[in-house]
């Protein structure tokens, strides 16, 4: 088990590199991390269910300064400012009509303005983990196919100096930030849980050329316990895979076998919107 621990000496935080075990406990994934002191169902940040007003103001920082990336206490004004706004949202009546579970969806947040960002919707993303194995899947793209989309940004990327794309991800009723550079990809999510049971703190990995994701189960022809699944940036794609989505992919695999599987499998769709700053739109439109 990970145990996140702050030391008293280190208030701006620093990344280091830890080992992560997958919740199916088939994976292990080796790659730097750094911790906020706080995540948004803090007391001091009342943000329980703010996960959609917090990748908007994280989107919109993380364009704004890169390529820094936040310290600590960057992070966690982040994550008490997302949580102030998405309380203001939840005090607006006709929000509450139709969003009676405080599950704001990301339109209507970047509808209130709150962030200086949008979504260019012709570079938005809608897929499935593994279509391919449900019937009423037949034809959707595939979280590969959007993946190989987003390498291909990047590699662009690696191209010109000081550009980054931004991209907020739906998945599974929450939402996290996917910063892609050409040399590294970052995930900031304010929800500790989904890092591992029990942290309860915001978090951003770094994948870049020292991370390393193992099998712990490798195959019976493998002469080691532990076998390299993939190194470098592209442990990112299946820290997603196979940390996230591992095992809700097995449930609705089992369902589909059984005959009884949700038809829309909304636990396997994901979404990927890219941002931009709204002076960035502004200027493309006029192009």
């Amino acid at each position: 088990m990970v145990i996140c621990v702050l030391q008293d000496d280190d208030l701006a935080g620093s990344w280091e590199t830890r080992e992560f075990t997958s919740r199916d406990s088939e994976t292990k994934l080796r790659t730097p991390v750094f911790f906020a002191s706080i995540d948004q169902r803090d007391d001091s940040a009342g943000g329980e269910s703010a996960c959609t007003a917090l990748v908007a103001v994280l989107a919109a920082a993380l364009h704004a300064n890169h390529p820094t990336m936040p310290t600590r206490p960057e992070l966690d004004a982040l994550i008490r400012d997302g949580s102030s706004e998405w309380r203001r949202l939840c005090d607006d009546e006709a929000h509450m009509a139709a969003f009676p579970n405080r599950h704001f969806d990301l339109e209507t947040v970047l509808a209130a303005r709150a962030r200086p960002i949008a979504v260019q919707h012709d570079r938005a993303f809608v897929g499935f983990f593994q279509p391919e194995s449900f019937a009423s899947l037949s034809g959707a793209m595939s979280f590969d196919d959007i993946w190989r989309e987003i390498a291909a940004s990047a590699a662009a990327a690696a191209g010109e100096p000081g550009r980054a794309d931004v991209y907020i991800v739906s998945w599974n009723d929450h939402f996290f930030v996917l910063k892609v550079e050409g040399d590294c990809y970052h995930v900031v999510d304010t929800l500790g849980e989904r890092l591992f049971e029990g942290c309860d703190k915001a978090y951003m990995l770094r994948f870049d050329a020292t991370s390393e994701m193992r099998s712990v189960s490798p195959p019976p022809s493998s002469p080691s316990p532990e076998e390299v699944i993939v190194t470098g940036k592209e442990c990112c794609r299946e820290f997603i895979k196979r940390f996230l989505a591992a095992i809700p992919l097995r449930e609705e695999l089992e369902m589909e076998r059984k005959g009884c599987a949700d038809a829309p499998h909304r636990r396997l769709q994901i979404e990927f919107h890219f941002t931009v700053l709204k002076e960035e739109e502004q200027d493309q439109a006029r192009r």
